[in-house]
Order: structure tokens, then C-alpha cells, then sequence
């Protein structure tokens, strides 16, 4: 490849993706000029041959597999995260370095103005404060050894290794990595997951459009009979009334919480974990399996990127750790994977886990237990490339951050504010032979909260949603979490919380109490509800997904279970492309009323045809896509945008296919006549039948496209374009738009007699490399797209190593294995 290509390319994709919605455009002209600095860079190209590493905690080999993923061990654990460090920054240094920079509120400084908005977002939440109050916690455990000697390979790799060109391209040198930053990464995907304005969103609806119509559209619970446990619970029992009797008095404090909160809530949007986003898991015990040994799925879904959202590794030390599956970059420990006798699996729970508190303000002070107290304030610069810098002003209550905007001062509790023990969690995971170990990791797990799934080689399986669970507290009452409180009263506290400090967690829900199943026979998540009858508060539709694909994945379980499951079934669901979404709004259109024109009667006849499957050449699937999305906006357009409320602010595509045929919201107010839902199905199959001329839109795979390309945008630095099945509501899972959405990995277990006979394969979107010039930029593009897999085996590659750390590289002979 010529220099000139090279140099192009060096800005592979890491964490733009991530960052691209929020800055916008081409990076091409953020870069800086071409220096000499940039050419010799590249000119080092990948390293080749066996490479040398001086390692001060002993030695570590590294073996790449043939699709990239590192195959490292070490003798001892030290010595195994030091390589996992160096290796990580060697594949991915500049993903990882945008990852804290745009969670620690420090884009700007790269990337110019367009970031300042990110930053003070960032920056006014403090995640850094919050991370360094984990690393506190963290540091004396198990878990902090590893992190410390994974943090000293990142940095051996910052001082030696090949600059990644990003850098000299963006004009900004990398700094030292600090444990700190793993666990700000940490945060990063926890708030993501976790962190919401929903009720910001609720007050805002119920302030517009009434308390009546709020209710309806917004329920608390979704009528289905599809939650995640169908058949009860084990959990201990627990009275939430008992937490209330053990905390504060509410205090006396004005202020009235319920209100429009629109402009505060349209500002903080962008930031909060989005809806639509969800995985799928399962586990099927060994009684309904072929084999008679558990089985065990996973696939997340996370926006896409360049490169992968994951890093896939196997780590082993010693007698003491072999385990595989992937990791976020700059994370030491396997998030998802196996162990040689223990296999796991998340999704999201998607309960409400943040509240928002108002106050009574006086001259800059806040009103609480009686007095008004000051903001506990800070200012800080933030450096802007090529611009003045900028300031924020960091703002803090009792209940944690401070939010503005509209005149609206809010403070914000969520769990991940405070010091919490997930990364304790997730390696004890990678360190699991038992379902004992198993409980041992969930029962210290604070945030995200998580479903996960878990298997064993001696049969047992479980189902946990692990997570800090608050219990709002307001006049000596247990309440629900879906308002906004006020926090000059003291309503809806957390007792036991205390952002960026420790927090004992006595007013949470204990972890024998949260619902679980010990030993399912068949179990499945994907982002519904957990319960149908919690014993305490844990979300709303807000929160919670559709059933639709929980749903699909049952129905579909219990059919291939009732003669005993294989591993080829797991695989069959995961590229299932069925949607039950899709068929309701088929049914809705059939059902049009009369006057159709020939064009949308066509369509009508299509949809009457078409076998419910969002394939990429299906035209029964362009239909229905088009269809739902004309059907939803011609409900509620006219009542929304009366109100100031554009489409984000639209309810569901469930309890909007389950609106009553005459509902008051098919009737459009801008007509003399009343229009029900056969009404609006025609206008929406008229409008569908014009979109598909306008566009020339033939199937599916005309609108549903993996379009993932580098930011630079260059031809020969983008992922190819295909088009692709699947949608936001069927097992095989994509989106497509301006952020895409899929499944990140596909993960299927099956345990047999030893882990050499097991069936266990995985697949990424993509490759493990962000050098689009490496084999491993996409090779597994193909794989996951067309629902194929890769082995996920305990076993390393033959041959010499790769990479060799040594504490003494002066005399070092050989690199045998």
C-alpha cells in the first residue's frame, strides 16, 4: 500500500462511531496537516515476527489467532493482565483513549468546539469523581492487583510502542493510563445502560397532553403475560416498608416537583441510554436438551462501530484462570464469555434506576432539612482545540449532580454515582467453576443492572438480575420511582446512597430478595419486564422494552425443547428474522378501511402474503416498515404537535398497535369527521405506497442497510455496505439509520463431557483490528452478517508465540510456549 493511502487511513474508527452523533460531520478536517511525525508512523506499519516485551511481574506469551483474537498466558495473574494491558493498547489504544476522554468531559481538547456541549455534560455528572471513588474500593481487592498491572501494560505500550496515527493526525498526544480510566470506561457503559431522564420525559407528557392521557399511552406495566420469569420466583421474602421505617423523617421544603420539564429534558436526551437498545439471553437446563448438559446463548445489542464495540480475548494463568469472551477496550477482565466449567450471558434489565430532585432555591442556595445550604461548586476549564477554552460550572446537591436548563434545576441520583464493585464482579466471573462462584461475583455486582444468565459443566443454571435496586422513601412511605421528587423535602431518597463516596446500601433491595430463578428449565430475557408482580418498585414501560422478542424467543424455545434442544437450535433462534411487530401492523393494515387506491390496495395484497419475516428481499417487509412508521405518525402528529411534542415523545409501537379500534387518538382534530384506526391505516398505506415510489424502494434490503463507515469517509477505509435482515423487534437484531444497531456479539454455549468435546462459537460485527490495512479490520463481517459463527474454544493456537514478556529480556533464550 502507498504512503499516501496510509496516511488516509491512519484515523481508523475507535470511539469516533461513538462520539460522530455528537460532534457531527467529517472528521477529515480535524485532522491536522500531514507532518513527518504521521509518515513514520505508519511507515512502522504492523509489528511482524515474534516481538519482545519486558514485563516486570514475569512471563506472558501472546498468541493471535487466525481472526486476531490474543490467546495470552502467564504463569502467575500479574503477569497476565500486564500482557492484557500492552495488548490492548497495541490493538485499540485510540478507541480507548476517546472512550475516557469523551466520559471524563475532555473531547474538546482533540477535537475543537463541536465537542464543548459533550464535555460539560460529562463533566457536570463528574463520572470521574465517581470512578476514582470505585478505585478507592476497588483497589485492596482481588480484582485491584489485576488492574494495577494491567494499567503498567498499557503504559509500557504508550512508552514504546507504535503510535497509533490518529494521534499525530489529530495533533494530541495519548496521556499515562491510570486504573482509574478502566473504571471511568466502566461508568461510560453503565450510564448507557442504565442511566435515563424517563421521568424528566413523563412529568414533561403528563404536564402537555394530562395525568389521563399519560396514563394510557405511558402505563405502568405493558399488557402482555410474557415477563422474563413465567413461572415464579426465588426470592426471599422482602418488605420494602421495612426500609421506610428505618429512614429519615421527610423534611419540610417548598417547591412544586410535578411540571414541564421539556427544555431540560430535549438538552440531556442525547446522553441518556436509549431506547431500543437492548440483547437477548437465554439458558436451557440439561433436562431439555438433546445432550443432557445445559446450553446457554447471548447477543447483545449495542450500537455499531468501527471497529467492534468488543475485544475479544482468551486469558489463562496458571491453574488458576482460563477463561474466554469478550471485553470493552481499556477493561482487563472477560464481560461475557466462559470459563472451562461456567458459562454467562447479560442484557439489560432496563428498570428505572435514576431519579431527578427538584429544590427551593434562595440567592444560589438550596433548600434542604431546613436551611439553605450551598451548592457544592466547582469550576473548571475545558481546553478547546483551536478556540478559546471554555468553562463549565460543576454544581452538586446532596442527591448528586446538578442538571439546568428552562429555568429548571434538577439534581440526579443514580447507583453508579457511587463507589460500586462490578469490576470485582466480573472477574471473579473469570475466575467461576461453580454456580457457588457465580452468586459469589452477582451477589457484589452494583451497576448496570443486569439479567444475566449463567450455566455449568455439572448442570446447574440460573437466572439473576443482578443489580442495586433503590427503595424511594418519601413521609415514612415507600413510593414509586417514575416522578420527579422534591428534594427540598426530602422525597423519594435513597437511604444508604451517597454519591462519589461509599455507600452502604441499606435502603436497597437485598440481594436474596431481588427476583431470580435458581435452576430454570427454560429461560429467556430480552429487555421485557422481570416480573409481573415485583414486591417493589422496579420500572415502567418507559424503562422496559416490547415483549415482541421475548416473546419470538419462548415460543420458539418451548417448541425446539419439547424434543430436547441442540446447539444448532440456539443458533436457529439467534438468526430468527420472525417479527411479531411487524405482523400486528400487518393485521392493522389489512383492516384499512375502504377508498384505497390501486397502489396502497397492492400493498394491502402483499402484506396478506407475506410470511411475517424481516428479510432483506422481502417487499412484505418494506411494507410493513414503511407502514408502522406512517401508521404511528398519523396517530399522533396532530394531538402532539398541538402541544409543542414532536416524534421522540411518541409512545411505543405496542400500546400503540393496542389502542381500541375507535380510540380517541385515531381521530384527527384538524377534520370535521371522526376517524378511527381503519381511517388512519388507509392514510398510512396511501402514504407508504407514495414513499415507495418517491424513493424506488423494491424490498427490504433497499432501507434496512449496514452502512458503517470510517469517519473519514473514504471508500477503501469503509466497511462494505449490504443489505441486511433483521429489525429492532426480531431475535436477529439490526437497526439501521444514523445509529445503527445490532447485534455486538453472538455467543452460544453448549457444555459436553470435557471442554475439548464442548460446542461453544462466537462472532463479532466486523474484526478485532481498527487498522483498516490488517486482516482482521472486517473478516468476521461476513460471518456475522449471514448469521454464521467462529469456534470460541479453550484452546490456543499452535506454534511460536507472537509476543514474549520476560522480567529479563538481557538473557532471554528461546520463546518456547
Amino acid at each position: 500500500m502507498n504512503t499516501t493511502l496510509r496516511v488516509v487511513a491512519a484515523a481508523t474508527c475507535a470511539a469516533l462511531i461513538v462520539i460522530s452523533a455528537v460532534l457531527g460531520g467529517s472528521y477529515l478536517g480535524l485532522a491536522a496537516p500531514f507532518s513527518g511525525d504521521v509518515y513514520e508512523s505508519i511507515a512502522r506499519g504492523p509489528v511482524t515476527g515474534t516481538e519482545r516485551v519486558e514485563n516486570p511481574y514475569g512471563r506472558a506469551t501472546v498468541r493471535y489467532d487466525e481472526y486476531g483474537v490474543p490467546h495470552i498466558s502467564a504463569a502467575n495473574e500479574k503477569a497476565l493482565y500486564y500482557a492484557v494491558g500492552y495488548v490492548q493498547a497495541r490493538d485499540r489504544l485510540f478507541q480507548m483513549d476517546l472512550q475516557r476522554r469523551l466520559i471524563g468531559g475532555n473531547l474538546s481538547a482533540a477535537f475543537g468546539e463541536r465537542a464543548v456541549e459533550s464535555d460539560r455534560f460529562y463533566r457536570k455528572m463528574d463520572f470521574r469523581s465517581a470512578a476514582d471513588a470505585s478505585w478507592r474500593e476497588l483497589e485492596g481487592t482481588e480484582a485491584g492487583a489485576g488492574l494495577k498491572a494491567y494499567t503498567a501494560g498499557v503504559n509500557r505500550y504508550i512508552d514504546t510502542g507504535a503510535r497509533p496515527p490518529e494521534f499525530a493526525l489529530l495533533g494530541y498526544e495519548p496521556t499515562r493510563w491510570e486504573p482509574a480510566d478502566s473504571l471511568l470506561i466502566g461508568k461510560l457503559i453503565a450510564w448507557r445502560l442504565s442511566g435515563n431522564f424517563a421521568d424528566l420525559r413523563r412529568a414533561t407528557l403528563k404536564s402537555r397532553l394530562g395525568p389521563e392521557a399519560t396514563s394510557e399511552l405511558y402505563p405502568d406495566s405493558m399488557a402482555h403475560n410474557t415477563p422474563i420469569i413465567r413461572n415464579g420466583s426465588d426470592a426471599a421474602p422482602f418488605d420494602p416498608a421495612a426500609v421506610a421505617t428505618d429512614a429519615s423523617a421527610t423534611r419540610a421544603g417548598g417547591g412544586e416537583a410535578a411540571s414541564d420539564f421539556a427544555a431540560l429534558y430535549d438538552a440531556v436526551e442525547p446522553f441518556e441510554s436509549k431506547s431500543g437498545v437492548g440483547s437477548n439471553n437465554w439458558v436451557v437446563s440439561g433436562e431439555n436438551t438433546a445432550s443432557g448438559t445445559p446450553l446457554l446463548a447471548n447477543d447483545p445489542h449495542l450500537s455499531l462501530s468501527t471497529p467492534a464495540v468488543w475485544y475479544e480475548m482468551h486469558t489463562t494463568a496458571g491453574e488458576s484462570m482460563d477463561a474466554r469472551g469478550v471485553t470493552f477496550p481499556g477493561v482487563p477482565f472477560v464481560i461475557i464469555g466462559r470459563t472451562a466449567d461456567v458459562a454467562w450471558g447479560v442484557t439489560n434489565v432496563g428498570g428505572d434506576f435514576t431519579d431527578e430532585y427538584t429544590y427551593e432555591t434562595r440567592n444560589g442556595r438550596y433548600l434542604y432539612d431546613g436551611e439553605y445550604r450551598e451548592f457544592e461548586t466547582t469550576t473548571e476549564t475545558i481546553p478547546v482545540a483551536d478556540a478559546p477554552d471554555a468553562t463549565v460550572e460543576v454544581r452538586k446537591s446532596v442527591h448528586g449532580p446538578v442538571i439546568e436548563r428552562g429555568g429548571r434545576t434538577v439534581g440526579v441520583a443514580w447507583p453508579g454515582f457511587s463507589a460500586t464493585n462490578e469490576s470485582v464482579g466480573v472477574y471473579r466471573l473469570n475466575h467461576a467453576e461453580t454456580m457457588a462462584d457465580v452468586r459469589d461475583a452477582l451477589r457484589i455486582w452494583d451497576v448496570p443492572a443486569q439479567n444475566f444468565v449463567a450455566a455449568t459443566r455439572a448442570g446447574e443454571t440460573l437466572y439473576y438480575p443482578a443489580g442495586r435496586y433503590p427503595i424511594r422513601v418519601t413521609d415514612g412511605e415507600v413510593v414509586r420511582g417514575d416522578q420527579i421528587f422534591n428534594g427540598s423535602a426530602g422525597e423519594g431518597e435513597w437511604p444508604g446512597y451517597t454519591p462519589y463516596g461509599t455507600s452502604s446500601w441499606s435502603g436497597f433491595v437485598p440481594f436474596e430478595s431481588i427476583p431470580h430463578v435458581d435452576d430454570p428449565d427454560v429461560l429467556a430475557t430480552a429487555n421485557q419486564r422481570t416480573t409481573d408482580d415485583p414486591p417493589f418498585y422496579m420500572g415502567t414501560s418507559l424503562t422496559y422494552s416490547e415483549p415482541y422478542r421475548g416473546a419470538r424467543i419462548y415460543e420458539m424455545l418451548d417448541a425446539r425443547t419439547a424434543d430436547g434442544a441442540t446447539p444448532e437450535d440456539m443458533l436457529a433462534v439467534q438468526r430468527d428474522v420472525r417479527s411479531r411487530a411487524a405482523v400486528s401492523y400487518a393485521t392493522i393494515a389489512h383492516n384499512a378501511s375502504a377508498g384505497l387506491s390501486p397502489d396502497a390496495r397492492e400493498l394491502a395484497t402483499e402484506l396478506e402474503e407475506w410470511d411475517g419475516e424481516m428479510r432483506a428481499d422481502s417487499r412484505g417487509a418494506l411494507v410493513t416498515h414503511l407502514f408502522r412508521e406512517e401508521f404511528v405518525n398519523a396517530t399522533f402528529a396532530d394531538e402532539f404537535s398541538a402541544v409543542g411534542l414532536d416524534a421522540e415523545y411518541y409512545p411505543n409501537p405496542y400500546v400503540t398497535a393496542g389502542l381500541a379500534a375507535d380510540s380517541q387518538w385515531f381521530d384527527d382534530d384538524r377534520t370535521d369527521a371522526t376517524e378511527t384506526r381503519a381511517d388512519v391505516a388507509r392514510i398510512a398505506l396511501e402514504r407508504t405506497a407514495d414513499r415507495i415510489d418517491r424513493h424506488g424502494y423494491e424490498t427490504y434490503g433497499d432501507v434496512n442497510r449496514l452502512d458503517l463507515n470510517h469517519p473519514f469517509d473514504r471508500e477503501f477505509l469503509n466497511w462494505p455496505e449490504r443489505p441486511m435482515n433483521g429489525s429492532q423487534y426480531t431475535v436477529s437484531n439490526f437497526r439501521s439509520g444514523g445509529d445503527s444497531v445490532g447485534s455486538s456479539w453472538r455467543m452460544v454455549v453448549a457444555f459436553e463431557g470435557t471442554p475439548a468435546e464442548d460446542t461453544a462459537k462466537g462472532v463479532i460485527p466486523g474484526g478485532q483490528s481498527g487498522v483498516f490495512w490488517s486482516d482482521h479490520y472486517h473478516d468476521q463481517l461476513d460471518e456475522w452478517a449471514t448469521g454464521e459463527y467462529k469456534p470460541l474454544t479453550l484452546d490456543s493456537p499452535p506454534g511460536e508465540p507472537d509476543i514474549v514478556f520476560e522480567s529479563d529480556l538481557s538473557g532471554s533464550g528461546g520463546v518456547s510456549a
